[in-house]
């Protein structure tokens, strides 16, 4: 005849065998969820397979924002924003979606495809945007440490026209409080352990596509302020061009 002692060992160890298998099935069950979505967001950084996607979890993943921390915008300073950005308009509608590490990318409110072939003259040969060699060497010390942090790339477009963009910190807060864009998840505040991971400074941005013409205007006032802040130099007004 079991003794108490052997029947309640036997009830905690099956209890924590349920519990494993419980835990091992939501495990699994958000693995695979996530490995479709990574899949889904296309090529665009580590490897578009099984191999990227866990080298994003183990590598990447750990050292990000949530999401609820992309709109964050206490660390940046309320006043000194650029006088074009004070001016802009709050973005009409809710916030775009955003998905994904690395890649990430802009999922809903994409851009028509009327409007996808419209780039500005800076970036019409090119795929990202770069501060000159010649001025990241000799004004070093007049740029942003973010120049230099980013080996001297101030955004890319992606094929919806969304941008990823670095602004001077005043201008994220106002881009991101006017629903223009909002973090990315490894622009962490620079108090934190975790800042400036893989060359990300804190004020790295997603930029959402832009969905009509005065949203295009915009972006163009985005850009600019952009390749200001990156150059420390005044930049002529950007044209675009299809």
């Amino acid at each position: 005849m079991e003794s108490s002692a052997d029947s309640q060992r036997q009830l905690v160890i099956g209890g924590a065998g349920a519990v494993a298998a419980l835990l091992l099935g939501l495990a699994t069950t958000w693995a695979i969820k996530d490995y479709n979505a990574y899949i889904a967001l296309g090529p665009g950084g580590p490897p578009n397979n099984f191999f990227g996607w866990a080298i994003v979890n183990i590598a990447v993943r750990p050292f990000c924002s949530t999401k609820a921390k992309a709109t964050f915008t206490d660390d940046y300073p309320k006043h000194g924003a650029h006088n074009n950005i004070e001016s802009l308009p709050r973005r009409r509608g809710p916030r775009a979606s955003v998905a994904g590490l690395v890649p990430h990318r802009q999922v809903t409110q994409r851009a028509p495809e009327t409007m996808r072939t419209r780039v500005s003259s800076y970036e019409r040969h090119h795929d990202a945007l770069f501060v000159a060699e010649k001025l990241l060497n000799e004004s070093a010390m007049h740029l942003p440490k973010a120049a230099s942090m980013a080996k001297g790339e101030l955004g890319h477009h992606h094929e919806d026209l969304s941008m990823h963009l670095y602004l001077s910190p005043a201008d994220a807060r106002q881009v991101i409080e006017k629903g223009w864009g909002e973090r990315h998840r490894l622009s962490v505040p620079t108090n934190t352990w975790f800042r400036h991971r893989y060359g990300i400074g804190d004020t790295y941005l997603m930029i959402y596509g832009p969905r009509n013409e005065e949203e295009m205007e915009a972006l163009r006032t985005i850009l600019e302020s952009s390749i200001r802040f990156m150059t420390g130099r005044n930049v002529n007004a950007l044209e675009w061009r299809s």
